[in-house]
């Protein structure tokens, strides 16, 4: 599996931000705080579903909703390229960009999880979230801590990554399942044992059975016989039956007749005193007719009297509606003569108001005249203060610009030669291209100066040997020339001397040639010396600025002289404004004083302007109070016809309250009276219906008679006897036989849950057979894991040590070294015929220990090759440092590494440089 890129999106503390991946060791560098952890934290998240000890919430970027991550890979399985989205409000999204379509999984547990292990190349099953936290994300610090840890620390550490825990758990778990079988076969022989004591009773009740059903079959046998006796007394029981009821029916329908003539009578009894009521009722309303019809011409003539009334009423209220607007229109005459005279004396008024119309007319023109003098003042009031303001502006700016003409020229007098920095950059940009060159000479000379020394060396011994030789020879032979053995010693002596002369000179040009060779040093040097040509270069653009500068100051100049010159004007203007204040308050007294004629002369003629349409107020109002009056005169005359109403209306009621009490009786016997004719013509009619009645009666009389000939009373009560005594034994047979019946479905019902348990039995008996041999299974297979996990966790422990020890060596780089992980799972590392434990190793050896370990846990366990590193060189010196990056990035059997540095140590060691910088 390859990684080849990662997209976040407002994850922890990355806005928007795009990693790409190599083949390789990755190393994702930058400062602390830029979120260096979260890139690897990102993948863990998405294609691991680790979490770590963060929640949901922790994962968002400050101020924003939710947060995104995106993985591209080259999946293991098929080779292809995926896109896993995971988002902390959406869930999971997988891509696949070559068919250009969403994947269908979305569910964690049932889908997604299941296509990441298949995509890594992992065992079904496998916990994602543990992998990653116990192998292939290597926490940070815990490199080499937790192999120096006590033998019991570290069983419980490496028992998890190897799983071994996982077949004691298994063991465990199968416990319970021991226990299960074992209870269902203990169940199953309990169940049996119940089923044999329920069919103890199976042949008495098929004894039983038979006998009932032989009861039955006689008590049928018999039941049939009395229902076809009933049958025939039944058929006979009906004839006698039907004649009964014709004799009942004769001797209801007597009885019913003779009622009816009976009741008959009485309803004509009743008719005939209705009749003579009515004719009495009709006697009396003779008696009251005069009376009657005086009420009623009473009654007619007071409604037309009341019509009467109704057509006075409205005539009336015109009347009095006329009257009083005939009062309001008089009032209104008399406002508007008051009105009118007031007019009169206002035309006075207006001629004596001319002579002060014209004194306020002058008093106004010199009041403007003032105010357009104060209001130039204001002006210039104004004016004033924005000039000052501008004087301080420009003084400010004069200022400022003077300090800057100052600096300016100082700075023009000491600019920088830009090309003499120029040059020395070239210069030192062609040293560090020659570096190379340089490096090589410096080789050279430190292998010639290494001869020479030990030339040097040899060439001493061998003169002082010779000196010694010569100053022996020059003891024992005095005669010898003293003057030639001083000249040998001499020369000698200027050789070694010239020798180390020699020496000096290319040690120092060594040491010169050390500072040329400092690729570091170089770049340091061309970064100041282009820091110091960019502002030679800033200084230069200042200087040429300086004659904008100095035209600037003059313009300013001119200016604040300008502004100085228009101040002088306008204060000398300005010392008029308080007398011109004086005028204006003697002008504003004074038409106070004078009261506004004008303005009472213009009211005065807006009141004369009235007077016309006063004076033809006048006159139609004159005309409509003639008007009025002719109008009353009018409806008074209308209103005489009516004088007498009152009277009349008094007259008829008192003559319909003469004659009430006749004509209540009168109606009172009217309705009595009424219903006569139709009373006399129902008693005839129901005396015709008593004759015919009577004439019925006597036809069913002889009915009767021949029927009670035909009857016999006595055979109907002998056969009705028989019947029922018949039908008492075939109700007590038939009563007797649904207990039996019942009893013989019980019977059935038991045999049949008898053959049920049986059957259960016989299934229990098979199944029992069964169940003891998954029992016997499981104690087998807890055994089995039992057994197995030593032994597998064994095999792991020889995988990872042969694999450690090939990974070990590759790391180191040395092939006599031999690596072995223990059973205690305590490493041992062999040189030679020595045997060095953990603990011993030097701090480079134990990280480089504990990696291989790790990266064989990760090849062995989980079968990756692929690892996470989070600041594997914490706390470690730079040399040591530098060695893990190596020894890392020469690692050749993983075809993805990703490591997180602070420094530069692993930028030295692999082209995949990450940066990462901090996002505002």
């Amino acid at each position: 599996m390859q990684l080849l890129s990662l997209t976040l999106t407002n994850f922890k503390s990355h806005r928007d931000r795009h990693v790409v991946f190599q083949p390789g060791t990755n190393a994702i560098c930058g400062e602390n705080g830029a979120g260096k952890t979260s890139i690897l934290e990102a993948i863990a998240w998405t294609l691991f579903a680790y979490q770590g000890p963060y929640r949901k919430e922790d994962l968002i970027r400050n101020g924003e909703k939710s947060a995104q991550a995106r993985v591209a890979f080259v999946s293991r399985q098929d080779g292809r390229t995926y896109e896993v989205e995971r988002c902390t409000a959406k869930g999971y999204v997988i891509y696949d960009p070559q068919l250009g379509q969403k994947l269908p999984y979305r569910n964690l547990e049932a889908e997604v999880l299941p296509w990441l292990r298949q995509q890594l190349g992992v065992a079904g099953g496998t916990d994602l979230s543990q992998l990653f936290a116990n192998t292939i994300g290597v926490p940070q610090g815990t490199f080499t801590a937790d192999f120096l840890k006590a033998t019991e620390d570290r069983k419980r550490v490496f028992d998890s990554i190897l799983k071994v825990e996982e077949y004691k758990q298994a063991n465990q778990k199968m416990l319970s399942l021991e226990k299960y079988a074992k209870s269902e076969v203990e169940a199953l022989e309990r169940d049996i044992a119940r089923y044999e004591e329920a069919l103890q009773d199976l042949g008495a009740t098929q004894q039983r059975q038979q006998t009932v059903t032989q009861a039955i079959a006689t008590a049928e046998a018999t039941l049939t016989q009395l229902e076809a006796d009933l049958a025939t007394l039944q058929a006979e029981k009906e004839a006698l039956a039907a004649l009964a009821n014709q004799v009942q029916q004769a001797e209801l329908r007597l009885q019913t007749l003779t009622t009816q003539i009976a009741a008959q009578q009485q309803t004509n009894q009743v008719l005939e005193t209705s009749v003579q009521k009515a004719e009495a009722a009709l006697a009396q309303c003779e008696a009251h007719r005069a009376s009657y019809a005086a009420y009623l011409q009473a009654e007619a003539t007071l409604k037309q009297l009341n019509e009467q009334l109704k057509q006075r009423s409205p005539l009336v209220k015109q009347r009095d509606a006329q009257q009083k607007a005939l009062a309001a229109g008089q009032a209104a005459l008399t406002r508007l003569n008051l009105q009118l005279e007031a007019l009169a004396q206002a035309q006075q008024q207006l001629q004596a108001l001319q002579p002060g119309i014209a004194q306020q007319a002058e008093l106004e023109a010199q009041q403007a005249a003032v105010a357009e003098s104060l209001n130039q003042l204001q002006a210039m009031r104004v004016e004033e203060r924005s000039l000052l303001s501008q004087q301080g502006k420009l003084q400010e700016n004069l200022a400022e610009l003077a300090q800057d003409l100052q600096r300016l020229q100082a700075l023009a007098e000491n600019l920088a030669d830009v090309s003499s920095l120029e040059q020395q950059r070239d210069r030192l940009q062609t040293q560090l291209s020659r570096l190379e060159a340089a490096r090589q000479f410096e080789g050279e000379l430190q292998t010639l100066l290494t001869g020479a020394e030990q030339q040097r060396d040899r060439h001493r011994a061998q003169a002082a040997a010779a000196l010694d030789t010569l100053r022996q020879m020059q003891a024992g032979m005095p005669l010898l020339a003293t003057d030639a053995v001083d000249a040998v010693l001499q020369a000698l002596q200027e050789g070694i001397d010239l020798n180390s002369e020699l020496l000096s000179n290319i040690r120092a040009i060594l040491t010169d040639l050390a500072a040329q060779t400092d690729a570091e040093a170089i770049r340091k040097q061309i970064q100041q010396t282009k820091k110091a040509i960019d502002a030679a270069y800033r200084q230069r653009a200042e200087v040429d600025n300086l004659p904008a500068q100095q035209a600037q100051q003059q313009r300013l100049q001119g200016e604040l002289q300008q502004a100085q010159s228009r101040l002088q004007q306008l204060q000398q203007a300005l010392q008029a404004e308080t007398a011109t204040k004086e005028r204006r308050s003697h002008l504003i007294q004074a038409l106070s004083d004078l009261g506004d004629p004008r303005g009472r002369s213009q009211l005065l003629q807006q009141d004369l302007a009235q007077q016309p349409t006063l004076q033809a107020q006048y006159e139609r109002l004159k005309s409509s109070q003639a008007d009025a009056a002719a109008a009353i005169a009018q409806l008074e005359a209308q209103l005489a016809q009516f004088a007498e109403l009152e009277t009349q209306i008094d007259t008829q009621t008192a003559i319909r309250q003469q004659h009430q009490a006749g004509y209540q009786l009168f109606l009172q016997a009217q309705a009595t009276a009424e219903p006569l004719p139709s009373l006399q013509q129902q008693l005839q009619a129901a005396i015709a219906q008593v004759a015919t009645l009577e004439a019925e009666r006597a036809q069913v009389q002889a009915e009767l008679d021949a029927l009670q000939q035909r009857y016999d009373p006595q055979r109907w009560h002998q056969v009705e006897a028989d019947y029922s005594a018949k039908r008492s034994q075939a109700d007590q047979i038939s009563g007797g036989l649904p207990p039996q019946r019942q009893l013989l479905a019980e019977l059935d019902r038991k045999l049949a849950e008898l053959g049920a348990i049986a059957a259960q039995r016989d299934q229990a008996q098979h199944d029992l057979k069964q169940r003891k041999q998954n029992h016997k299974f499981v104690v087998f297979a807890r055994k089995t894991y039992k057994d197995a996990g030593p032994r597998i966790t064994a095999r792991y422990v020889q995988q990872v040590s042969q694999e450690g020890d090939r990974l070990f060596r590759e790391l180191m780089n040395r092939p006599n070294l031999s690596l072995e992980w223990t059973a205690e799972y305590e490493i041992l590392v062999r040189e030679g015929g020595y045997t060095r434990r953990f603990i011993n190793l030097s701090g480079g050896e134990q990280m480089c220990a504990a990696l291989a370990v790790r990266l064989a846990l990760l090849r062995v366990v989980a079968d990756l090759d692929m690892a996470f590193f989070d600041e594997p060189t914490t706390n470690m010196d730079r040399p040591r440092r530098e060695s893990l990056a190596e020894a890392i990035a020469n690692l050749k059997s993983f075809r993805q590494l990703f490591v997180i540095s602070h420094d530069d140590t692993f930028e030295k060691v692999t082209e995949n440089v990450i940066q990462i910088t901090r996002e505002g």
